[in-house]
């Protein structure tokens, strides 16, 4: 495989073990580039980064055809489906 960057293997160690979630992202973004290649794993990230962009534009996403709820005195009521 020419041209590649040297990739650091991840522990065999579960991810719940010692380390931040900083470790955690990075193990898992290390095995997404190992078994996808740079350019699947680049193309995730522009994916994940698009999504991130849509949902902070127009807030979380509901699911299509699950009720929406506000809270009125106290209570949730149903102010609409998507």
């Amino acid at each position: 495989m020419g041209g590649e960057a040297p990739v650091e293997q991840a522990p065999a160690q579960g991810g719940a073990q010692g380390g931040g979630p900083e470790e955690q992202i990075a193990q898992m973004a290390v095995q997404i580039v190992q078994q996808l290649g740079p350019e699947a794993a680049a193309m995730l990230a522009q994916a994940i980064m698009a999504m991130l962009e849509q949902v902070s534009q127009s807030g979380a996403p509901t699911p299509q055809g699950q009720p929406q709820y506000a809270k009125k005195g106290g209570k949730l009521v149903i102010v609409g489906r998507k």
